[in-house]
């Protein structure tokens, strides 16, 4: 998601939004979209766009006065989404992404508009927006009203909030408007630049300030998706829509998403107008997500390659929601549940990164997990680790309800000395021949747990060798 367009030798591939402007589609789970986020913001023409035409919503104290928290925004997505009957998936969590911006392993991305001063219509780089902690934030999507989500028919939302974000975000000068009604931007992500022609449109009355915008690929292809946007200010909160659009030659083909989108922000102010959001603390941890992220930072895995964790997040329920007792049953002995593990793990810090290798197969994926200083023992991990100990054979429990038979399981030795600690290889009945290793080690409130693959029974004891040595230098670099 979110790569600038290639052109392969034979055919030409349709455009796909930059990632600058497409960052929350690729961070929300909409694998294979051809389309891609939104671009800048903008208005028609030649209409003017209005300054101030909309009242507060009714029922409410005015626009919101007071800034919000990235978690109090998270849960104003969520709250609308509610409202509609929709998934809690509305909302990523703000966490991983600011700890993924301070990963440092993000794409470089730079923005030039023609003319330059138009750049004032343009959304901030998403990794600069994350990275920005003067300015609070979240990103999420919601299907249009009465459709499925997916690439074309999600609205991809971004929140701001903070003082000063009127200025931010809407400080132009009113007669840049009509210098900048239509545009050229050009991204350039990791040197690949893509170019696209921007239209300042006027958006429906929902707020202080707004404004709408298409854009579309130049030169336009077939299959090319263009996009519509509508960004809008309601007192101390911004907001930026956009919505992938296909066949946008002319401003009336971005009418319908313009007035969809505004229906959404009108629901967004309407939810941030009722006040902050009761939202749950976040236990004191001996690790912040970026500080875990940035533990990991120079760490090599089993074979001298990297070790990528590109961001971390504080588990527990999504912002707004009250936490209840857990529907998930803990793993029992011989069983092997990531969905009942996570589920446990309330208040830990928890990042997912990979070790590629040499090899097709020659990578490692893993989990590194802080507990909170509160958290109870023994730890969810040591359980895990007791239970798969001695089992000739376990049982996955996958995520969805389906399972699969770990046989025959291997226990293998787990290396240096942990506090908890447990190896072993197993085969599945896929035909492939290939050996997993699994294996993970706690020290302390800290514990990671790694997997590899190889073709070689004989080879596997090496493998939980390496991945041991790896959760070394991490126990290391942590100093416990």
């Amino acid at each position: 998601m979110g790569a600038t367009a290639r052109k392969p030798a034979t055919a030409r591939k349709p455009k796909r939004l930059p990632l600058v402007l497409a960052a929350v589609a690729g961070a929300m789970v909409l694998a294979g979209c051809s389309a891609g986020g939104p671009a800048p913001g903008a208005s028609p023409s030649n209409t003017p766009l209005p300054a101030s035409s909309s009242p507060p919503p009714a029922g409410t104290g005015g626009w919101p006065s007071q800034p919000f928290t990235d978690a109090e925004l998270a849960a104003i997505i969520i709250g609308v989404a509610q409202a509609r009957n929709l998934p809690m998936a509305a909302a990523q969590d703000p966490t991983r992404l600011r700890s993924g911006a301070a990963s440092g392993s993000f794409p470089s991305v730079s923005t030039e508009t023609t003319p330059g001063e138009c750049l004032a219509f343009v959304p901030e780089n998403p990794f600069v927006r994350w990275a920005d902690k003067a300015v609070s934030f979240a990103e999420g999507g919601i299907p249009v009203a009465g459709g499925q989500q997916g690439p074309a028919s999600t609205i991809m939302i971004t929140l701001r909030s903070a003082e000063g974000i009127a200025k931010a975000d809407f400080g132009y000068p009113e007669d840049l408007v009509s210098r900048c009604s239509h545009f050229g931007l050009v991204t350039t992500e990791s040197g690949r630049p893509s170019a696209y022609a921007v239209q300042l449109l006027a958006a429906p009355p929902v707020a202080e300030r707004q404004y709408g915008y298409r854009q579309s690929p130049e030169p336009k292809g077939p299959g090319d998706y263009g996009s519509v946007g509508l960004r809008a200010l309601a007192g101390t909160l911004s907001i930026t829509l956009t919505l992938a659009v296909a066949g946008l030659d002319s401003d009336a083909d971005a009418q319908p998403a313009l007035h969809s989108m505004a229906a959404l922000a009108k629901d967004l102010i309407t939810e941030a107008g009722k006040g902050a959001p009761s939202v749950v603390p976040v236990p004191a941890n001996s690790l912040t997500a970026e500080q875990l992220v940035e533990l990991f930072k120079g760490i090599t895995g089993p074979n001298g390659e990297p070790a990528t964790l590109g961001g971390a997040s504080v588990l527990g329920p999504p912002p707004g929601i009250t936490p209840g007792t857990s529907s998930r049953e803990p793993e029992a002995p011989c069983t092997f549940s990531d969905e009942a593990y996570f589920g446990s793990l309330s208040g830990a810090v928890m990042g997912q990164g990979q070790i590629q290798g040499p090899g097709k197969i020659d990578y490692s994926d893993f989990a590194v997990v802080s507990m909170p200083g509160a958290a109870s023992r023994p730890y969810p991990f040591d359980a895990r680790a007791e239970g798969v100990r001695s089992c000739a054979g376990i049982q996955e429990e996958v995520p969805g309800g389906a399972s699969r038979q770990w046989s025959p399981v291997i226990q293998l030795s787990p290396g240096p000395a942990a506090d908890s600690s447990y190896a072993l290889a197993y085969q599945l009945p896929d035909g492939t021949g290939e050996w997993h290793v699994r294996s993970g080690a706690r020290r302390g409130t800290l514990s990671v747990e790694a997997e590899s693959r190889t073709l070689s029974q004989a080879e596997t004891q090496a493998k939980a060798d390496g991945l041991a040595a790896f959760f070394g230098n991490v126990f290391s670099r942590a100093g416990v």
